[in-house]
């Protein structure tokens, strides 16, 4: 795509990197379920084969999102192309950079320190914009006694996400993460419709624990942790969502002190 997603991504021109350490590790482009992706390609003067770029073509293919992990240490623009029929397609690069404030945890976290903590958007999100909601567990989901989650340092696992009605992807600020917006591409698993056209890759298998797949995957820590403090998470959710949904997401951390 040759346009920054409205809301920008943090980049000055599209398709850079943040940093100049950083490393490709993960992209992939998403659509409608109604109109699947026909072919998709990174287009990166880092790659080995800058003629042909990287390229997967699946002409009688039904899967609305795709998702590809790599290995390539970057500093030019990657650009991700794709054809398809639909009017709305959003594509996303998913970089590792050394160092910062990660943990590798072990995919189910670790005993009496789990918590799920509920969060909807405050309204419908606009097709392919970012929206922001900041985690308030006091509001989440309209539970009923729902308190604020105890001052400590955390980790994120993953998240579940509904409400979806096609695909979206998340990411993550805070202070903590030292300007870096951890994230993934996410699904709404509640909607068959959806599963159907979904690859079975581990970043979709891993509902919930994203970041601890990632970990499991890449063979390096990718969890970010993050303070909570009495007057606040600190912690915003971003999310970009092919059409206009209202996000639900179920937070998955563990509690690290």
């Amino acid at each position: 795509m040759a346009t920054i997603l409205a809301g920008g991504d943090g980049a000055s021109t599209v398709g850079t990197p943040v940093a100049d350490n950083a490393n490709l590790v993960g992209w992939g482009g998403l659509t409608t379920i109604a109109s699947p992706i026909l072919a998709i390609r990174l287009k990166s003067q880092d790659l080995m084969d800058t003629a042909n770029n990287l390229e997967q073509i699946t002409t009688a293919g039904v899967q609305g999102i795709k998702h590809f992990w790599d290995n390539l240490p970057s500093k030019a623009q990657r650009l991700v192309r794709m054809k398809t029929a639909a009017v709305n397609t959003m594509a996303y690069q998913i970089d590792n950079y050394p160092g910062g404030n990660v943990v590798a945890i072990k995919k189910y976290g670790r005993p009496n320190l789990n918590g799920w903590y509920s969060q909807t958007f405050g309204g419908a999100l606009t097709a392919i914009t970012w929206g922001t909601q900041a985690l308030n567990p006091a509001g989440a989901g309209g539970a009923t006694g729902a308190s604020n989650m105890p001052p400590g340092k955390y980790a994120i696992l993953g998240a579940k996400v509904h409400g979806l009605t096609n695909y979206a992807v998340i990411r993550f600020q805070h202070a903590n993460f030292g300007g870096l917006f951890p994230g993934f591409p996410v699904m709404d698993q509640s909607k068959a419709a959806a599963r159907a056209v979904v690859g079975l890759d581990d970043i979709f298998q891993a509902d919930g624990y994203q970041f601890a797949a990632m970990s499991d995957i890449l063979q390096v820590p990718c969890c970010p942790t993050f303070n909570v403090t009495a007057q606040g998470t600190g912690l915003t959710i971003w999310c970009g969502d092919i059409t206009a949904d209202t996000p639900i997401v179920n937070l998955n951390v563990v509690k690290l002190g």
